[in-house]
């Protein structure tokens, strides 16, 4: 509803802003050694904000306790009967869109 200056930033009102959260999470500023597969390094919030999967503030998103309760249960009964196994050969090629997406998918086995 109003102008907004910040340091040496102006965005007049009306404009709509989009913050590139892939940019933000592959940062190595933020994250050492950002291609490497690490997810503890989101343990520690040494950086507020610079880890927003559901976004941050008064409009974040409202699944966002029911998605991460699920993902645990899901990641909890597969790691419990089956084992993951790399597929040898496979390369994902990420593609910058609105969420993380991969061109040509993410393979893995599952063997019993």
């Amino acid at each position: 509803d109003e102008d907004i200056s910040f340091e040496n930033i102006f965005i007049p009102k009306g404009m709509s802003v989009f913050i590139f959260l892939y940019g933000i999470h592959m940062d190595p500023k933020y994250y050492p050694d950002p291609e490497k597969f690490n997810p503890s390094r989101f343990e520690n919030d040494t950086m507020p904000n610079s880890f927003v999967p559901f976004a941050s503030g008064p409009r974040n998103c409202i699944g966002q306790r029911l998605a991460m309760l699920e993902v645990k249960y899901l990641v909890a009964q597969v790691l419990r009967n089956y084992k993951i196994v790399e597929v040898v050969g496979h390369i994902p090629q990420r593609t910058a869109a609105l969420v993380l997406r991969f061109k040509n998918g993410i393979m893995i086995k599952l063997e019993r």
